[in-house]
């Protein structure tokens, strides 16, 4: 805690009417459970067992101010913040026994650390000290390689029968360059790419079969084509099962609705209900052609009748037009070019999309458009369909579209005479 901070609560509690006085910074008290150490004990660890404050701390189990305390109070010189210290029994090797140890016997500064408990630093203060010349790093990080054992030509032949470049490295605890190397310096033919999948298919380790191949290989496009198709049989038949589960546990009275916030298997009641509300509901999605095409009708002066997000039911079927003249019988949508499928506006071809749900999504939105166009159409009803782009960059163009379908009676009676001649020709 900041001295400052002790102050002021120090003269906060003086001030009130307890009058209590506050503790000095140190003057806490231990635990019950915590025992002082008496200054032999405290000795032993400190100076024999060379621990320094912060490992008796933990092992006592009080804070480090407290060790700090009981150091300088039992009259111990108190090491502070510095190198690490070696115990006093510990000997120093002289300048002959490193030499030996390092010139003859061939062992790194790292070996001798481990070999005197001591750092790599340390070591080099020592040869600093004696006048001793190290090695460089490179001869340093040769020298403990030296251990490593390499295979023969026989032993390599043997491995590489049956094993891969990468489990041989492993089995030798090394990289595999040097693996590749022996593979070249002894003349062992080594093996191509196929020969390499037929021994991990022999081996049974795993392999990509299907590495290099687009989505435009057949088999690839039919493998994705199946994988998906029973993804979503998979996915209906979940929802099937959650709506009888679902079903049941309402007829047991253990929940209040069976299908809140469920999508399954509806009865013709239910569906019809659904409907009958959905057409009550007044939907604004205000999307960006929506915004666009409302701002054109606006400037145009063309809102006089118009109706937003109209609910049209004609028998059981159900659409809602972005914008509508339920008095001419004129239903607009406003359609963006990549949900709805005009991927030619936009440089894009669907055919060439990845198999997906996206994809499928589309598919369906499309096929619902021209689902709605035919139904309007063979109804009395004109739909108009305009894309984003033809809203941005042809305004006039779509304004004329709509005027001509509202106010030219010439155009409207020719309009009706197609409509006629198609209701009335036979189906083949």
């Amino acid at each position: 805690v900041n001295q400052e901070i002790l102050r002021r609560a120090k003269e906060k509690m003086s001030n009130m009417s307890y009058n209590i006085p506050a503790r000095r910074f140190g003057e806490g008290k231990m635990a019950k459970s915590v025992v002082k150490p008496s200054k032999e004990e405290l000795g032993f660890l400190y100076d024999n067992q060379r621990l320094n404050v912060t490992q008796i701390a933990k092992k006592i189990g009080v804070a480090e101010d407290t060790v700090k305390k009981w150091i300088i109070g039992y009259g111990f010189n108190y090491r502070g913040i510095g190198p690490r210290k070696n115990p006093k029994d510990f000997v120093k090797p002289s300048k002959e026994e490193l030499s030996n140890l390092y010139h003859d016997q061939k062992l790194t500064l790292r070996d001798l650390g481990k070999k005197f408990n001591v750092s790599k630093t340390t070591v080099k203060e020592w040869f600093n000290k004696y006048g001793l010349k190290a090695r460089s790093d490179p001869q340093e990080a040769k020298l403990g390689r030296r251990n490593i054992y390499l295979p023969n030509k026989e032993q390599l032949s043997k491995d590489y029968e049956f094993l891969s470049v990468d489990l041989i490295a492993r089995k030798y605890g090394i990289s595999t360059e040097p693996i590749l190397t022996l593979l070249t310096n002894t003349n062992i033919q080594k093996r191509n790419r196929s020969e390499s999948r037929k021994l991990a298919e022999k081996t049974g380790r795993f392999f990509s079969w299907n590495k290099g191949k687009g989505i435009n290989d057949p088999k690839i496009a039919e493998m994705m084509q199946n994988l998906h198709k029973k993804q979503m049989e998979k996915k209906d038949q979940t929802k099937i099962k959650q709506s009888e589960t679902r079903k049941r546990l309402f007829a047991e009275g253990k929940l209040k609705s069976w299908n809140k916030w469920k999508t399954g298997v509806y009865s013709e009641e239910t569906i019809n209900k659904i409907r009958k509300a959905r057409l009550g509901q007044k939907i604004t999605k205000n999307t960006k052609p929506e915004q666009l095409m409302r701002l054109l009708l606006e400037k145009n002066d063309l809102t006089n009748g118009l109706v937003e997000q109209y609910g049209l039911k004609i028998g059981k079927f159900l659409t809602i037009p972005d914008f509508a003249y339920p008095e001419h019988k004129l239903a607009i949508y406003c359609d963006g070019e990549f949900w709805h499928g005009g991927f030619h506006h936009i440089n894009q071809s669907f055919e060439k999309m990845k198999e997906g749900r996206v994809k499928e999504s589309i598919k369906k939105t499309r096929e619902k458009d021209a689902k709605i166009h035919f139904t309007l159409w063979n109804n009395g009803w004109t739909p108009l369909r305009f894309w984003q782009r033809a809203i941005e960059k042809t305004p006039e163009w779509v304004i004329e579209q709509i005027k001509k379908n509202l106010f030219d009676k010439e155009y409207i009676k020719k309009r009706e005479a197609e409509r006629k001649e198609y209701l009335t020709m036979p189906v083949i």
